[in-house]
């Protein structure tokens, strides 16, 4: 196909879809080919309105003053619109016709009495009235129309011209006249390019030969046993046979859909889209599929969603000759779908409401928390007298115990919704891993002691500084040997190994505690899961121990693994980049790839460099992580 018919084909689908929005949608029930009929009028109504002051300019421009030439433009284009609108408005092809025809014929009455009267060129173009009725009406009443609308002009003229009502002759008459007649030939060429060729006339597909023991009724076709509707266009889209499954559910719900039913059904919003799909096909594509809405006026429902797969009908030669269409019913699919996407969307306001009540919570636990472990603490130490009796100083030591418990939860939980809100960022800095793991193992010595398990560490020759967030580090440490220290039974060990392996920082907590079975092992590391859910469990804690190692261990870009055998013990392996050029990395990339997210995330600061060192002050945290351990 070349160029040139591709446009030819593009401005043929335009002027049809034009043309049917003017006319709107055929009553179902209605005759199609009438409806076809008038649909080729309107098309040819509409080309006309750019088509005839296009022409008509330069020809009288030739003849007449710019004035004169551009009243006679307007004009000639305000008939096909005066037809249009009786078209539209009458549905009578006959009338808007009959109209045209004497708009054309006053139109010339005007030209021949301004340009010479009898003797004015434009008299020859007289004759193209009837030429023009019989072609467009292709009846022998169109003829004789348009032989009557001719005479009349004629005499209207010449009882002008004798009246002394005709213009001289004007200069340029004689090659107005022949440039309107070589416009006249161009444009009714381009017209008959336009209308293409004839409707395919499909033959009859043969009776399909079975076995005798599967043989059926002569009338059924093995089209009528495939599922959806089946629809057989021509080559101007026209449906010429209907087949399929579900062709009088179809019928039920759409009405007739054989020629131009097909299209006028399509919501139309959604026909662009289908016009594309054939467009495709016009191209060269073999196959091609849409998704669309049909206006199903009188249901339950407005739209019938359907998804059509088009193929392409070829002659010998490779031309365009038709497309068969399958179109499935999806409207279920369509509404599972939806349903889905809302129970996602409740799904993510549901957990973006609890992070947003974590955060809220805990901001407002940590100000009376922090009062009773200050007043605890001054009641511990007598600041202000003596207590008077032993178990008041121990109610107090538990008040002040049970204060730091409850704080390093709360501190946790926070943490947890700062990860999961996106509002936790890490600082890197250079220090010894060394300096971090003794620091652990001086806090949960005691702890490991008094449960009779044994704390012991390695670190691999050549292990010095990393960077990365120290307290970050410290935090996980301290989450993965207390659960390991927790869930050891005494005579148990604790092992902490560290190294350095192609530029990553690898910590291994591992312990020979009651294990995870493996039916668990998938969801420990999620928040406030735990591997003993009954109600009967023996050990505390909450479950966000380990979720919230995986969150410090991401905004590190590191990565997160456990094993573990259920009455032998687990083993969890940590890798974080020992240069920190990982950390904040999800910051970079909301950087690159902005996402509306909702709610509103307050601004992060622009991530440091991974050679940068920054130090910071430990205090101005005010976080505890030496308690985490023992409430995760």
């Amino acid at each position: 196909m070349t160029k040139f018919d591709d446009l030819i084909d593009r401005i043929k689908l335009a002027g049809r879809h034009t043309a049917e929005s003017w006319l709107g949608s055929v009553a179902p029930g209605a005759d199609a080919d009438a409806q076809e009929s008038r649909v080729c009028a309107m098309t040819g109504c509409l080309s006309s309105i750019i088509v005839a002051p296009l022409l008509a300019a330069p020809v009288l421009l030739t003849t007449f003053a710019w004035p004169y030439a551009v009243s006679g433009a307007l004009a000639a284009a305000a008939l096909p619109v005066a037809a249009a609108g009786l078209l539209a408005a009458t549905g009578s092809e006959r009338l808007a016709g009959r109209a045209a025809l004497g708009g054309v014929a006053v139109a010339l009455v005007l030209l021949a009495t301004l340009s010479g009267g009898m003797a004015s060129p434009f008299m020859l173009l007289l004759a193209l009235l009837p030429l023009e009725a019989s072609i467009r009406s292709t009846q022998l009443s169109g003829l004789v129309a348009g032989l009557v609308a001719a005479a009349l002009a004629g005499l209207a003229i010449m009882v002008l011209d004798l009246g002394g009502n005709a213009s001289a002759v004007p200069a340029g008459a004689q090659a107005a006249a022949t440039m309107a007649s070589v416009f006249y030939a161009l444009a009714r060429g381009l017209a008959f390019i336009l209308q293409g060729p004839a409707p395919v006339v499909v033959p009859a597909v043969p009776a399909v030969k079975v076995a005798p023991e599967r043989s059926r009724s002569d009338g059924d076709n093995v089209l009528d046993r495939l599922p959806g509707l089946l629809t057989l266009h021509d080559a101007r889209g026209n449906v010429v046979r209907v087949a399929g499954a579900d062709q009088a559910e179809f019928a039920s719900k759409l009405g007739d859909v054989t020629g131009t039913g097909f299209i006028n059904r399509i919501h139309v919003a959604d026909r662009i889209a289908f016009l594309d799909a054939v467009d495709s096909l016009r191209r060269g594509e073999s196959r091609s599929h849409v998704e669309l809405r049909f206006d199903c006026p009188g249901e339950t429902s407005q739209f019938v969603h359907v998804a059509v797969a088009l193929a392409a009908e070829r002659n010998e030669d490779g031309g365009f000759t038709g497309i068969l269409a399958q179109t499935r019913d999806i409207t279920a699919e369509v509404a599972d779908h939806f349903h889905a996407s809302a129970v996602v969307e409740q799904a993510e306001s549901a957990n973006a409401s609890k992070t947003r009540f974590l955060a809220a919570v805990s901001h407002e636990l940590r100000t009376p928390l922090n009062a009773i472990i200050g007043f605890s603490d001054i009641l511990a130490r007598e600041l202000f007298g003596k207590l008077g009796d032993e178990r008041q100083r121990e109610y107090v030591g538990l008040i002040h115990q049970s204060g730091q418990h409850l704080l390093s939860l709360v501190n946790t939980m926070l943490d947890m919704s700062k990860i999961e809100a996106g509002r936790y960022e890490v600082f890197v800095e250079a220090f010894p891993i060394g300096e971090v793991i003794d620091s652990c193992d001086a806090m949960l010595r005691l702890e490991a002691s008094n449960r009779g398990v044994t704390l012991t560490r390695r670190l691999a020759r050549g292990v010095g500084e990393v960077v990365a967030d120290r307290g970050a580090v410290h935090q996980m440490l301290i989450n993965l040997v207390g659960n390991a220290i927790k869930f050891t039974e005494p005579g148990g060990v604790v092992n902490v190994d560290a190294a350095i392996r192609d530029g990553r920082l690898q910590l291994i907590v591992s312990d020979t505690g009651i294990g995870i079975a493996a039916d668990k092992l998938a969801c420990i590391g999620e928040p406030f899961v735990q591997a003993q859910n009954e109600l009967g469990r023996h050990y505390e804690g909450t479950g966000l121990g380990l979720s919230l190692v995986k969150g410090l261990v991401d905004l590190h870009g590191g990565a997160f693994s456990i094993e573990s055998t259920e009455g032998e013990g687990t083993v969890v392996t940590i890798e974080l980049p020992a240069d920190g050029s990982g950390a904040n990395r999800q910051s970079a990339n909301s950087a690159e790839d902005p996402a509306t997210v909702f709610p509103p995330h307050l601004p992060k600061a622009t991530p440091m460099p991974a050679g940068r060192l920054v130090r910071i002050d430990e205090k101005t945290r005010n976080e505890d992580y030496a308690e985490t351990a023992r409430i995760a």
